[in-house]
Parts: structure tokens; sequence; C-alpha cells
């Protein structure tokens, strides 16, 4: 609880410095498939709709092994038959954040989220998802364009 709290008070911030600096960032997103089902996620800052689960790579990390380290962290979840499908460039946040987007596959649909930072994750069947971010509405699309779903 007091790590939610800490990241709340300290996002705005962020925010702030991002939107004086225009740092280049680099971002991962995970499509994450089981059983017909996507995992999606809500973060406990910023909108807190819900995504896919993802975040920034380390300097040291291949994109690969960045994804399947946030998917680690955050969803707790093991990931496999990793595939890139794209990549997309945003300003959100006032960085300036080009994002990988994987897909992979789960074998099993248990998740422990981190309470830090994540408020909830769910499986979704991807014709009947909740409201969902702008940039998932780009993951979607591209996951679908590509012939996953939808």
């Amino acid at each position: 609880m007091i790590n939610r709290v800490f990241i709340k008070l300290i996002h705005p911030f962020l925010k702030t410095y991002w939107f004086i600096f225009r740092p280049r960032t680099r971002g991962v997103k995970c499509v994450i498939q089981n059983g017909g089902k996507i995992l999606l996620i809500r973060n406990s800052y910023g909108n807190k709709l819900w995504t896919f689960p993802g975040g920034g790579v380390d300097e040291e990390e291949t994109m690969e092994q960045a994804v399947e380290r946030e998917v680690m962290e955050e969803v707790g979840i093991k990931i496999n038959e990793l595939k890139r499908i794209g990549e997309f460039a945003t300003t959100a946040e006032y960085k300036i954040d080009t994002v990988t987007v994987f897909v992979a596959k789960s074998t099993h649909d248990q998740f422990k989220i981190d309470e830090k930072e994540i408020l909830e994750a769910g499986w979704f069947f991807p014709e009947n998802l909740p409201t969902i971010s702008e940039h998932a509405k780009k993951i979607i699309s591209m996951w679908a364009s590509q012939g996953y779903g939808l």
C-alpha cells in the first residue's frame, strides 16, 4: 500500500521532468494469449484504463528480455512463443517513447499482480473488452491485422 501511494505521489513530478526534458525512452508491451483470451491490466497510476503488461527497457536489456521481465514483475507469468509484431511511437506523458509490441502465450491462466503498480488484471475475450487505453487500441489493431484475433 505504501509503495502504491509513493508511485501516485511521484508520478506528477516525473511528468513535469518529462515535460521539461523530453527524454527518449524505449518501452515494451505484450499481448498475452491463453485459451482464446488476452490478459489486460490496470495500472495504479496514469489514466488507469485497461492496457497490456509492459514497461521500460533497461540499458543492458534486449527488447525480449525487457518484455519477459516486465510481464513477470507485473503479473507473475512466464511467457513463451514470444514474437515481435511491431512498434509505435508516442509522446504521451511528454516522453518521446518508442514502444515495441510482442505477442506471447501463457500455458496457464493464473496470475499474481504486483500490487504496488497494478490495480487489477484479467483475461478477456477480444470481442468483449472493457474500456481500454488509446495505446491498447493501437496494440489490438496491430495484433488483429497480423491475424491473431478479432
